[in-house]
């Protein structure tokens, strides 16, 4: 099944606030609130492009797909793209980093930045 993860996106972005966030950005509470619980049934084409330009992502980056056990269909079906492992903080992945790789780890941000 595919389903609507705004709340992965968020979390990659170091948003702690994503209610805060989205009503700072122009969403309506209810919106705001649904989009911070991932409890989307539908929404709206702009509302998915203000999105994408707010979290400097793609559509694609804001669903998930979770196949089912009985899935049919091949193994390199397109929407494999769309799996999604379980991605932590990026704090979390730096805090025993030594401090002297911080410089390192900056340049390669950096290129990876201007790399698109």
């Amino acid at each position: 099944m595919i389903y609507f993860n705004v709340k992965r996106v968020l979390k990659l972005r170091g948003i702690e606030n994503p209610y805060k966030f989205l009503t700072k950005n122009g969403f309506v509470s209810q919106t705001a609130t649904n989009l911070a619980n991932n409890q989307i049934g539908h929404i709206k084409p702009e509302q998915m492009e203000k999105l994408c330009l707010l979290l400097h992502c793609t559509p694609n980056d804001l669903f998930e797909w979770q196949p089912d056990a009985n899935m049919l269909g091949s193994e390199n079906h397109p929407l494999k793209a769309l799996v999604r492992a379980p991605s932590p903080h990026i704090s979390e992945l730096v805090k025993d980093l030594p401090v002297e790789k911080m410089p390192e780890l900056e340049e390669i941000i950096k290129n990876l930045k201007n790399a698109d």
